[in-house]
């Protein structure tokens, strides 16, 4: 083989590109130490130059959209991280990220075949899995987000406890009505399994169907009697409904296998409110407040309490403390 001969101006050319080339990779050096250093913004002013004068540069697309990324600016990312993506479809990092800002950005069906293609790649990362799971919930994939929650989970995917395990996702989402199917699913296939009348009970609940969250729960405490939350349920509901005695049989239940549970105290004190048996309401209330002192509900209703019982001066505390805790909450 004959020796490659240059003449002088291949070699200067040769020069030039590489000298070109130079304050470019200067540049990605020195972004990556600013990221490094947690100074994002440097990141965007050293690199956004150079994608401007030449968008097809996929590192410093990368590192754009990354830092972008980290800043919670998700509208940024795509912008760069899709164009790095174009140039490099293959790159790992790359489609991580941009899965992920489509997926906080509440782009589901864009997140949804970079998901894949990351979990794929990756599919010990739980933290992709978990993405991947509920963007099958939010493009209504419900057996792939079943299969996807059973595999986070390791449980059998035809299994109803992969059936129960979906529904409560579900559920968490607003989707009642395929939430309770699933359940249903799972009661057909396992009609013994724990707590299955319990989430029906709380679907039906959440739908406004008390006669039949009342039924469920029934059926819930005749199978399994030590189940606070669900004679807690059923105070509740007898409240509301003006069933004071079974309400606060109920409750009082619920405090005897709970014995710390705020929410039930609370609850048996309006019950007792109601009753005009303000002594055993008052009582209630402290237990609440000894658990829970910045509970601005159990204040509100023990100044309430005082007032009834013609303590003015402990009735101002009290509210005085509501109307503090009450400000004090975050808005929404």
């Amino acid at each position: 083989m004959r020796p490659l001969r240059c003449g002088p101006g291949v070699l200067l050319w040769f020069c030039l590109v590489s000298f070109g080339q130079e304050p470019y990779r200067q540049a990605l050096q020195q972004a990556e130490e600013l990221r490094a250093r947690g100074d994002l913004e440097g990141v965007v002013r050293v690199l956004l130059p150079w994608v401007e004068k030449d968008p097809n540069k996929a590192e410093a697309q990368q590192a754009l959209g990354l830092a972008y990324f980290q800043r919670n600016d998700f509208v940024g990312a795509i912008r760069h991280l899709s164009i790095a993506w174009k140039l490099e479809p293959a790159h790992r990092q790359t489609v991580e990220s941009l899965a992920m800002a489509y997926y906080f950005s509440n782009r589901s069906a864009e997140a949804l075949p970079l998901l894949r293609q990351a979990v794929a790649k990756n599919p010990g990362d739980t933290y992709l899995g978990y993405a991947l799971a509920m963007t099958y919930v939010y493009t209504h994939d419900w057996d792939a987000a079943r299969r996807m929650l059973a595999q986070l989970f390791d449980v059998p995917p035809e299994s109803p406890e992969a059936l129960v395990l979906a529904s409560d996702f579900l559920a968490r989402e607003k989707f009642t009505a395929e939430a309770e199917k699933l359940l249903l699913q799972a009661l057909q296939k396992r009609p013994d399994l724990p707590d299955i009348h319990y989430r029906l009970a709380l679907i039906a609940l959440t739908n406004g169907a008390q006669p039949e969250a009342v039924a469920q729960l029934k059926k819930q405490v005749a199978a399994h009697p030590a189940h606070p939350m669900a004679w807690h349920y059923l105070g509740y509901i007898y409240t509301r409904q003006g069933k004071l005695e079974e309400a606060i049989r109920c409750l009082q239940r619920s405090i005897w296998l709970n014995l710390r549970s705020t929410e039930s105290y609370i609850l048996i004190a309006e019950a007792y409110t109601q009753q005009g048996k303000h002594v055993e309401a008052e009582q209630a209330l402290q237990r609440a407040l000894e658990l829970a002192p910045q509970s601005y509900e159990a204040h509100f209703l023990l100044a309430r309490i005082y007032h009834k019982t013609n303590r003015p001066e402990l009735a101002k505390k009290e509210m005085a403390i509501a109307d503090k805790l009450r400000a004090s909450e975050p808005r929404p």
